[in-house]
């Protein structure tokens, strides 16, 4: 059975009459296609939603039966109502051209990862490798991950779980978020092998750009002394908890700090208040890849305790959300 049949029995199931559909971004071409065939075979009005979806920490409140969410996997730990997971794994994998790219930059103990687009060829790939004699090591998921080596963008531990088994890591996708904070959080050097090049390259040249761009961040929210701590309410990037005891820290330094709480972070609904510099509690990658966008220091949480004095800038970690 196919993932939209599945998909229609579940409808038939519930006795849905509204059905939600959400795609990230890099999946809009399909919202239109598979929107009108699920009206036409489910007999069911189909609500698009049009906001950017960045995970399944983000599901959509939308007034239907039942949500459709496209091109991610469920995160085991949160209980989803409504919610319906429609699986986008990648093709069959035919050609291991831009594995073979990679080999040459990978130490004989490697550890494999990739995201649920790409799960499917792990274990075809793991075989090839240890035919070319390397050792492979796919760590198991945890409460927050479903599969073994995936990733998440806030969640390494599929990496972590064999960081002693390994001396590297081959990483199969074509984005460069995932394995950053692999190299962060392990201090261990990452190939990325990615299958729509066809090539392999490495992230020291990224790293040190990111390296520097943070400490920039840093040095410039030392002299601030009121912090804007921003609190997502997306079901899997709440951490209100985590800014209560930021906002206690920092007045524990004689420093004001308040709580903001938003749906989507960004650059212009943060813009007109009197605070010098915002503390992310929200999606990791906001801080790393959005900070050239925002006009005042945007910190993650590691990183306001080295403006503190809490920590030092030597144990910089990156940022992750750990149920």
């Amino acid at each position: 059975m196919d993932e939209t049949e599945r998909l229609l029995e579940v409808i038939r199931g519930r006795n849905a009459r509204t059905v939600g559909l959400q795609f990230p971004v890099g999946l809009r071409t399909k919202a239109v296609e598979l929107a009108q065939e699920i009206e036409a075979k489910a007999g069911v009005t189909c609500l698009v939603s049009a906001d950017p979806s960045f995970g399944a920490c983000d599901v959509a409140d939308m007034p239907v039966d039942l949500i459709v969410h496209l091109g991610h996997a469920p995160m085991p730990h949160l209980r989803y109502n409504r919610v319906f997971f429609y699986d986008l794994p990648g093709p069959p994998l035919t050609d291991l051209a831009f594995v073979d790219a990679a080999e040459p930059m990978l130490p004989k103990r490697v550890g494999l990862l990739t995201t649920t687009q790409f799960r499917g060829w792990l274990p075809q790939i793991k075989e090839h490798l240890e035919k070319a004699g390397y050792e492979v090591a796919v760590g198991e998921p945890d409460k927050r991950v479903a599969y073994a080596g995936q990733l998440l963008g806030c969640d390494y531990h599929t990496a972590e779980v064999v960081t002693k088994d390994v001396n590297g890591y081959l990483y199969i996708g074509t984005g460069e978020f995932h394995p950053i904070g692999v190299a962060f959080l392990t201090d261990k050097p990452i190939v990325i092998a990615d299958p729509e090049r066809g090539s392999a390259r490495t992230l020291a040249d990224l790293k040190d750009r990111i390296l520097r761009q943070r400490f920039a961040a840093i040095a410039r929210a030392k002299d601030a002394k009121v912090f804007g701590i921003i609190v997502s309410r997306k079901i899997g990037q709440v951490r209100m908890e985590m800014a209560r005891d930021l906002k206690a820290l920092a007045e524990k330094h004689g420093l004001q700090a308040n709580i903001f709480l938003m749906d989507l972070v960004s650059p212009d609904f943060l813009e007109g208040y009197h605070v010098d510099a915002w503390v992310n509690t929200a999606c990791p990658r906001i801080a790393i890849e959005d900070v050239l966008q925002y006009k005042k220091p945007l910190l993650t949480p590691p990183e306001f305790e080295i403006v503190l004095g809490e920590r030092k800038w030597e144990d910089y970690a990156f940022d992750e959300i750990r149920a």
